[in-house]
């Protein structure tokens, strides 16, 4: 429940490789758009379940996809053994840079988190954009260009793949087709237009409350929720940067040492080990910015300990722990499926453990005295 840090080269480069900045979350080879699309699904699956569905989906985008929105309305229809059911879907997702928004239109809810694109494309785009990523995906698993088509005047690039075939202009997909299992979908765009002006006010969201992933209510001006997306983007991207910079340095020190990399089976040495993490860390700006780093978010953190441990002196179920579990922002939100005295002891124990270590990290002058402070390590 507890955040360490485990003092490796992971600390290091910390989830700065998780994030891109803007040129790599450009999805399309056009500045902007507004694209409508007609939905449809048919199918008999092995005889005993029948879908047909319709729906309507449209796509906004400016800065060639660094700002996108896209919802969707579909209702479909199930009838299996002669009984029917009905389901209606409405779902909205904006992505702004590195962050992403999803409505929720039955909690009337709106969920901010870093957009996940953007570490899954920093991790496998080796400094590509999305576009570029996502066609080298596509060509890894075996998807094929078969030729060109037109669609609303547009020519568009036809890519096949797994049963899916796909019109693509300029990276916009305009029609999609499929037909897996006997379940077979269709969605073509019936208006489409590009390189328009577009403002805020397209993009704008539901005046629903605004939660993080935890479900708790964030108060951010809508005024100038743009500007902070932009601020907190920006400094992602720096992360980013000064994280590739670290790893580029680690695997040059690590090839230096006389490390086999073409060995899948080579096992680093303790010398070489360190030898990477001194590069990295001198990447980065040195140990003691590094260390200063690691203690600022440790002891930022230790701020809500009192307000956590409080919540756990008053947990009386399963239900209540896992709340204070959220509240704590543990990596295991549901860890709990015990919940007892003796569980609730051994858990403020590890908490007054932690609190009692504190005058020691922020005392700490290396790394090496960090980790002997942290509980456990």
């Amino acid at each position: 429940m507890i955040k360490t840090v485990k003092i490796s080269l992971a600390v290091v480069v910390g989830s700065s490789l998780l994030f891109a900045g803007s040129d790599m979350m450009k999805k399309y080879d056009v500045k902007s758009g507004k694209i409508e699309y007609s939905i449809k699904e048919s199918g008999n699956i092995m005889g005993m379940v029948k879908i047909k569905g319709i729906g309507k989906k449209r796509l906004i985008f400016d800065n060639f996809g660094v700002k996108d929105l896209t919802e969707e309305n579909k209702v479909k229809k199930e009838t299996t053994g002669g009984q029917t059911k009905v389901e209606k879907t409405h779902t909205m997702t904006y992505m702004n840079d590195g962050i992403m928004y999803r409505v929720d239109f039955k909690k009337k809810t709106i969920v901010r988190m870093e957009n996940p694109a953007m570490a899954m494309n920093a991790m496998m785009g080796g400094g590509k954009n999305v576009k570029q990523t996502g066609e080298a995906m596509m060509k890894s698993m075996g998807g094929k260009k078969t030729g060109t088509d037109k669609v609303l005047g547009h020519t568009c690039d036809v890519w096949d793949l797994m049963g899916v075939k796909q019109c693509i202009y300029k990276g916009v997909p305009l029609r999609v087709e499929s037909n897996i299992m006997g379940l077979k979908s269709l969605q073509v765009a019936t208006k489409a237009d590009f390189d328009i002006a577009l403002s805020d006010d397209d993009f704008k969201l539901p005046e629903y409350p605004m939660v993080n992933m935890m479900g708790e209510k964030l108060n951010l001006d809508r005024g100038t929720l743009s500007e902070t997306d932009k601020k907190e983007s920006m400094k992602k991207a720096k992360e980013m940067q000064d994280g590739m910079k670290a790893m580029a340095a680690a695997m040059g020190a690590l090839q230096n040492s006389g490390f086999d990399m073409a060995n899948p089976n080579a096992k680093m040495t303790p010398a070489q080990e360190k030898a990477m993490k001194d590069a990295a860390m001198a990447a980065m700006g040195g140990e003691d910015a590094m260390l200063e780093s690691a203690k600022k978010e440790i002891l930022d953190d230790a701020a809500e300990l009192p307000a956590i441990k409080k919540c756990f002196q008053n947990a009386d179920s399963v239900k209540e722990a896992n709340i204070c579990e959220k509240k704590a922002d543990s990596e295991d939100p549901e860890h709990h499926t015990k919940w007892n005295n003796t569980i609730k002891s051994k858990l403020l124990k590890e908490i007054d453990a932690f609190e009692q270590a504190l005058p020691c990290i922020e005392k700490a002058s290396t790394f090496a005295a960090l980790k002997q402070c942290m509980p456990g390590e």
